[in-house]
């Protein structure tokens, strides 16, 4: 049987054991990984009997993949009623939200100069649909790339409110996997977006790499985003959404190396299959 180069090699790159480049999770697949399944987890921050107070946390999951992690919070009790706010995470128009659950003027106006709320939010993806779970393999690249929108300004860090973005894979014990940069977080505000038409500062089309050692654990991996900030009144007032996640894609990459091998090991099976 006689089988041309370019076939042969497109094979193998296809075969379950050789990073070729596959997309392992889109919309194809995971279509309803931004569908909401469940309420927002929202800090509800502690009060007092009257005055201003600081915390809270909450937990939870948003749908059968994400669960979300939320802290910091500010409630001010007053004689006629109570104003909160706190972070949250949220699903909600076919994205992953990063929020402050309202924006009282009240408590703005507590937070008074030189007053801040600290605010994190996490959220992280098992994708362990049955048919469509993402097993890591060893020594093998995996690119990471999704829509991020900072319109309201929150993840300008020009503002002074210490922002911090980042993104992480896990392994199927929920081990963050090594970044291609170095270390294993990678921090989305220091990266150059590519550009949306339209898009504002910090919103834009994040592409980043992980690459996985020898050994790799077992089962379903994962994505991590985290966030936080140090927002004062004045930052408050730009709006409710720290910011938003959407269209995340992941696909293993080809190693050029890898590549090389296959096509000469390829080429000299195929030359001696035809001198025979």
């Amino acid at each position: 049987m006689k089988c041309s180069l370019p076939l042969l090699l497109l094979a193998l790159a296809s075969s379950p054991g050789i990073s070729g480049g596959q997309v392992l999770v889109d919309s194809s697949n995971y279509g309803d990984l931004f569908t909401p399944g469940g309420s927002p987890v929202t800090v509800d921050p502690p009060n007092s009997l009257v005055g201003l107070t600081f915390g809270g946390s909450e937990s939870g999951s948003l749908n059968p993949y994400w669960k979300a992690e939320a802290e910091g919070g500010a409630s001010l009790k007053i004689l006629i009623g109570v104003a909160e706010t706190g972070a949250q995470v949220a699903l909600n128009n076919g994205e992953l939200q990063f929020n402050i659950s309202n924006n009282e003027s009240s408590i703005l106006g507590a937070l008074g100069i030189g007053g801040a709320l600290d605010l994190d939010w996490s959220a992280t993806a098992t994708f362990n649909k049955t048919g469509s779970q993402l097993l890591l393999a060893p020594n093998t690249t995996y690119q990471l790339s999704f829509d991020v929108d900072g319109t309201n300004g929150l993840l300008n860090s020009t503002l002074g409110i210490l922002p911090q973005f980042g993104v992480e894979l896990l392994d199927g014990s929920g081990n963050a996997v090594g970044a291609a940069g170095g270390g294993t977080l990678v921090n989305i505000i220091g990266l150059e977006l590519l550009g949306i038409v339209g898009s504002p500062p910090r919103s834009g089309r994040a592409v980043v790499q992980f690459q996985t050692s020898a050994t790799v654990a077992s089962g379903p991996a994962g994505v991590r985003f985290t966030g936080s900030a140090s927002a004062p009144a004045t930052v408050l007032s730009l709006g409710t959404e720290f910011a938003s996640i959407t269209n995340l894609n992941i696909a293993a990459v080809p190693e050029p190396s890898a590549l090389g091998l296959i096509g000469f090991g390829s080429l000299a099976l195929f030359r001696r299959r035809r001198a025979a």
